[in-house]
Formats: structure tokens, C-alpha cells, sequence
């Protein structure tokens, strides 16, 4: 297991140290509060999946600071195109080829210029944590709905970051981006 864990941490590496073509392509808002504080995602994004996910939605909510470097992301992979509620789960390190089709979250902070990773959260299995589509417009592919999710640090680089993250309250909107 722990080599499944090596090879996905090396892929978010990867992922993360290359820079993003559509760093502009991004539509809507996400707020939510973490731990009783108020957090604003500044950029969203929604995509639809087609390698790993699927053809399900993968979300992202982005946090810059005022030099518009990445600080944090909080990510929502493999929902389903529906009106619905979704349990979301850990990530599977036993399947790195992707062929789970379970909803997963994770949070992750950043530092440098958004391309290193700091902290890594995964969902709390135990938690109540989903993520809910309430509305969804075929025609102009607009989503709106609401999450809630508890995170357990993983890989902590921060000694002052927290051990858990409790998000509640959490409310997006946004529209698919091809």
C-alpha cells in the first residue's frame, strides 16, 4: 500500500509542478466555512472528466493571494452530471488506474508560486460529507449547489497547520467548462 501511496503523491507532484494552460478558464463562486471561519474560493472551476473521471464532473476551488499564487484547492472528482447528493470518499491508493467511480475530495495547501505542494487533506471516512447538485441547466451547463466535508491532514509540511478541517456550509456555483 505504501508504494500506491509513493506513486499517487508523486503524480500530484507532477500535476502540480506543471504549469496551467487554462490558468484563465475558470466561472463562478465557492464559499464555505472551515473550522467556524469564513472561506472564499477566488477562482472555480468545473470540467468534465474524460480520462480518469470518467466523463463525471471533477471541481476545483482555488484560493490566490495578492500576488495571484495559488495558496490552497480544495477538489471534488468524479460527481456524476445530475441533480443529486453524493457521498464523498477518500481517495483509493489501491487503484491508481482510476477505475473507481466513487466520488473522492481532497484539500491541499500550496506554496512558491502555486506549484509546490504543502499540506495534503484527505476526507474523514466517517464524517457526513457530501456534495449536492441542486441545480443543473442542460442549455447553459450552470451548476449551483452545497457541500460538507471533514479533512484529516495527511502529509503535514506546515507545523501550524491544523490536523483537521472541518468544512460546513459550503455553497458553489459554476458552469461546465469544455
Amino acid at each position: 500500500m505504501n508504494r500506491y501511496i509513493l506513486i499517487y503523491m508523486a503524480a500530484l507532484i507532477f500535476i502540480g509542478c506543471k504549469k496551467d494552460p487554462d490558468k484563465g478558464n475558470y466561472y463562478g463562486t465557492a464559499s464555505a466555512t472551515f473550522n467556524g471561519k469564513t472561506w472564499q474560493s477566488g477562482k472555480v472551476r468545473c470540467i468534465v472528466a474524460k480520462q480518469c473521471g470518467n466523463g463525471k464532473l471533477g471541481f476545483q476551488f482555488q484560493v490566490y493571494n495578492q500576488y495571484n499564487e495559488l495558496r490552497e484547492e480544495m477538489i471534488f472528482f468524479k460527481i456524476p452530471v445530475a441533480i443529486g447528493t453524493y457521498t464523498i470518499n477518500p481517495k483509493n491508493f489501491n487503484d491508481p488506474l482510476c477505475k473507481d467511480t466513487i466520488p473522492i475530495g481532497s484539500y491541499h495547501t500550496l506554496q512558491s508560486d502555486g506549484d509546490v505542494l504543502l499540506d495534503s487533506y484527505y476526507v474523514i471516512l466517517s464524517s457526513n460529507n457530501y456534495f449536492t447538485i441542486n441545480n443543473y441547466n442542460e442549455s447553459t451547463k450552470e451548476l449551483r449547489g452545497k457541500f460538507e466535508v471533514t479533512f484529516k491532514i495527511f502529509d503535514r509540511q506546515d507545523p501550524d497547520s491544523p490536523d483537521t478541517i472541518r468544512v460546513t456550509n459550503g455553497s458553489f456555483n459554476t458552469k461546465i467548462l469544455e
